[in-house]
């Protein structure tokens, strides 16, 4: 007779989950910024978050996983570097730790915005900021950067990168960078470009409104 593999339970599964949610990149959304953090802990009440720099000043604020899926939150506790935060809406595990998305293997970008400089090996030009991940940046620049081969990409609080521009459309341009960034230069980029304190409404209103509507 053959033999069946023993079902796993409720509990075993919840708690699998858990162990792969460990350290996975997520974003918190203010209304001074974006700022990455890492998932530590999830259950349908709560979820405590990590940071790479001191946690986060506004107790009201919106999580947003890689997925683009959005979790209104408000922080309960915080010490040194991490914090725990209440669901302010009704979540099941298993929607919230499914990975698959309209597009799942894009990276976590956060949209910021500051000014780099850029060179393409005929001159250097300033450009615009648009979103940061590990992976790349997308950035506006009106002046006529070539796009073939490697330009300089230089961002505050980040020492220069070689990038490739993968597409362009008009004067917005992705670039990939050669070497990917480590994930704490990417939340030491996001706090240095956004300070705590400096409110951005307009983005975190909209989020609000989808994440109160999902």
């Amino acid at each position: 007779m053959e033999q069946t593999e023993p079902r796993e339970s409720g509990a075993e599964r919840r708690q699998s989950h858990r162990a792969s949610l460990m350290l996975r990149r997520a974003k918190l959304v203010c209304q001074s910024g974006e700022y990455l953090c890492l998932i530590r802990d999830v259950s349908e009440k709560g979820i405590g978050l990590g940071f790479l720099h001191d946690v986060p000043s506004e107790q009201r604020t919106i999580l947003q996983l890689a997925n683009g899926m959005t979790y209104p939150v408000e922080r309960v506790w915080a010490q040194s570097r991490q914090a725990g935060y209440r669901f302010g809406c009704t979540i099941t595990l298993d929607d919230f730790l499914r990975e698959d998305g309209a597009d799942p293997v894009r990276p976590l970008r956060l949209n910021v915005e500051g000014k780099v400089r850029v060179q393409d090996g005929r001159a250097a030009m300033e450009a615009r900021l648009v979103d940061l991940s590990c992976e790349g940046a997308k950035i506006v620049c009106e002046d006529d950067l070539r796009t073939r081969g490697l330009i300089s990409f230089e961002l505050p609080g980040l020492s220069p990168q070689l990038a490739q521009v993968r597409w362009n459309e008009g004067d917005h341009l992705g670039l990939q960078f050669q070497r990917p960034l480590s994930t704490e230069e990417l939340a030491h980029c996001a706090l240095i470009l956004q300070p705590f304190g400096d409110a951005k409404k307009s983005r975190f209103a909209k989020l609000l409104a989808k994440a109160r509507a999902a």
